[in-house]
C-alpha cells in the first residue's frame, strides 16, 4: 500500500561522483534527475547509507 517506491535513475552514480567533486551544483543535479530538494536529499542519505 501507499506510494511506489521511487527508484534512483540510471545515470545516478555518474551524477553524483561529479557532485561530489564540485563538477555541478546540488540545484543541477536535482533538476537533471527530476527530484523536488526534499527527496534529492532523502535519496542522497539512502544512496550513501548503501556504499
Amino acid at each position: 500500500m501507499g506510494r511506489p517506491k521511487l527508484e534512483l535513475p540510471k545515470e545516478w552514480d555518474k551524477l553524483y561522483k561529479k557532485w561530489k567533486k564540485g563538477e555541478i551544483k546540488a540545484v543541477e543535479f536535482m533538476n537533471l534527475v527530476n527530484m523536488k530538494k526534499p527527496t534529492f536529499y532523502k535519496k542522497v542519505k539512502e544512496y550513501e547509507a548503501s556504499l
